[in-house]
């Protein structure tokens, strides 16, 4: 049997209703793909199924997105409006390892307060580098995700503020250490230090 399809489409009060054909086998085939709708289409030769859509559009939440970096570890943190929420990976911010550094990752809350953090969520993916490295990129993350959601969506003065508190402490809080690790040369067993040698 040729199946030929055929789309109509009906407003049902909040349903939004696609209308097909599909051969003499209709009521077989709309039971498959959906739920039989003939009735409210008026047409008993048609299988209707419903999709709901939305009739309203969403509401578009204040967000901003910041890299942090330390040597190869590279920190993503996503700051938008919430709760005063800070997750790395999908961790609290108090059981991110290793336990030494926990007063590091803490810096920018302790430092501005815990009642800037308290109208954001902001969730830190992390990956590359080593535990301390990683540790650093976070905090440079999260306190660059801060600065940039009070730029974009609070004003400008407590933007300031806040930058002028993290620079004036650390200014690796907000900006990227250029620094990397000198290679090893050959005649020696660093990238300076030289093998010794005797002269007699």
């Amino acid at each position: 049997m040729k199946c030929s399809l055929h789309f109509r489409e009906y407003e049902l009060g909040p349903m939004y209703c696609s209308q097909v054909r599909i051969g003499r086998n209709s009521a077989e085939e709309s039971s498959k793909v959906g739920v039989d709708l003939r009735a409210a289409c008026g047409s008993p030769s048609f299988g209707c199924f419903g999709v709901l859509s939305t009739m309203a559009p969403k509401e578009t939440i204040p967000s901003v997105q910041v890299y942090g970096r330390k040597k190869t570890a590279t920190a993503v943190a996503h700051c938008k409006r919430g709760n005063g929420l800070i997750k790395v990976n999908g961790r609290p911010l108090e059981l991110v390892e290793p336990r030494t550094l926990q007063y590091k990752l803490l810096e920018p809350v302790l430092l501005l307060g815990k009642k800037r953090f308290s109208k954001v969520t902001i969730r830190v993916r992390v990956k590359g580098g080593g535990h301390t490295s990683q540790v650093y990129a976070i905090r440079q993350a999260i306190s660059k995700s801060l600065v940039a959601y009070y730029q974009k969506f609070v004003d400008e003065a407590s933007k300031k503020e806040i930058k002028n508190i993290l620079i004036n402490y650390d200014r690796s809080l907000l900006v990227a250490d250029p620094r990397r690790c000198e290679s090893k040369k050959f005649g020696g067993p660093g990238a300076r230090a030289r093998y010794q040698k005797s002269y007699r």
